[in-house]
């Protein structure tokens, strides 16, 4: 009866691959970069919440007209 239960074979996982070394940049190549990661934040941060609101303070603060009525109840 020993030879009817057999207890699985391991999985051999190969060892993994280092990752290649990067390649050394140069160091105007870096400071070209973080020049240009600086104006590009500096544009967005210029542009500010200005440009996300939609429509002028005045449009959003006007009152309603009276001709318009607005249901205040469910089911109204």
């Amino acid at each position: 009866m020993g030879g009817l239960f057999r207890a699985p074979r391991p999985i051999v996982v190969p060892a993994p691959t280092p990752p290649p070394a990067p390649e050394p940049v140069s160091p105007a190549i870096a400071d070209a970069a973080a020049e240009q990661a600086r104006i590009e934040a500096r544009q967005r941060a210029r542009q500010g919440l200005s440009g996300t609101i939609a429509t002028s303070a005045r449009g959003v603060l006007a009152p309603l007209p009276f001709a318009a009525t607005r249901k205040s109840l469910l089911g109204e």
